[in-house]
């Protein structure tokens, strides 16, 4: 609920996060325009019950002066390439913090086996397993075997090069680099917090895809780096379980909580003057 602060979510001193970000008297005059933040990312930076205003982005705006312009731009299965068209309707903003998944590392199809399997392997969510445990032991039983099949099927097709990533690991710096340029133009500061999914559920396939694709993301990250622009990770202490749904790539209520704390620490280091 948007106002409520959980216990152990401490309020933030919104002058010393902020300096600037503020639309009230600074130094004796007033900023010439309403400061404006807005989060835009895809389903890794929302929640499964979104009506309790759970996730992070909401936690972090419960926690700000209400004349800040706090916008949440969330959008299922939104990459950050397709992120692009996006930006462009959120010019002039003074922080943009910017969270999308990892979907383009795992492996797809390359034919149109699966729908004839009963599996849709070319779906941008195929990938996903259930967000929640099924309730009953029989819908279990049936989910673990058609797991399993599923899994055998994908192996076949790998060993006869037709099971891999749909994008290639040599276009993700140039793809990276002309979102961080728009953005950059888009924003005077940028909070880029990337994902990361848990392996714990995946063939090792899907886990040797993912590593590789993960690597070349934070490379190609890192280099911009600087006082304007944050790159946010998630630190191994948070790669548990608890703090992720079944499907091991949405964030659970706990996890939400969590970055959100790793969020305001961002806040307070990134310290570069803002111009008006």
């Amino acid at each position: 609920m948007v106002g409520h602060r959980p216990t152990g979510f401490r309020c933030i001193n919104t002058a010393a996060f902020f300096g600037e970000l503020i639309s009230t008297i600074v130094r004796g005059r007033k900023l010439e325009h309403q400061q404006s933040i807005t989060v835009l990312g895809g389903s890794a930076a929302s929640s499964f019950s979104d009506v309790e205003k759970i996730s992070w982005p909401y936690l972090l705006k419960a926690e700000l002066p209400q004349d800040i312009v706090f916008k949440i731009e969330t959008r299922p299965s939104l990459t950050f390439v397709r992120a692009l068209d996006e930006l462009i309707d959120f010019p002039n903003e003074d922080l943009l913090i910017l969270h999308f998944g990892t979907s383009i590392g795992w492996p797809i199809s390359l034919v149109g086996i699966g729908h004839k399997l009963g599996i849709d392997f070319k779906s941008e969510v195929a990938f996903h397993q259930a967000a929640h445990k099924s309730s009953g032991f029989v819908n279990r039983l049936r989910k673990r075997s058609r797991a399993r099949f599923r899994n055998t099927v994908k192996y076949v097709l790998f060993f006869f090069g037709l099971y891999k990533s749909r994008v290639s690991r040599r276009e993700i710096a140039d793809q990276i680099d002309t979102v961080v340029h728009l953005a950059s133009k888009q924003s005077k500061r940028i909070i880029w917090v990337q994902h990361q999914a848990l392996q714990n559920r995946r063939i090792y396939l899907e886990r040797r895809s993912y590593a590789k694709y993960y690597k070349e993301i934070l490379a190609a990250l890192e280099k911009h780096k600087s006082p304007t622009f944050a790159l946010v990770t998630l630190p191994a202490d948070f790669m548990v379980q608890e703090n992720y749904l079944l499907d091991c790539v949405h964030l659970s209520e706990m996890g939400h909580r969590k970055l959100a704390d790793l969020l305001k620490v961002t806040f307070k280091n990134l310290t570069a003057p803002i111009g008006n």
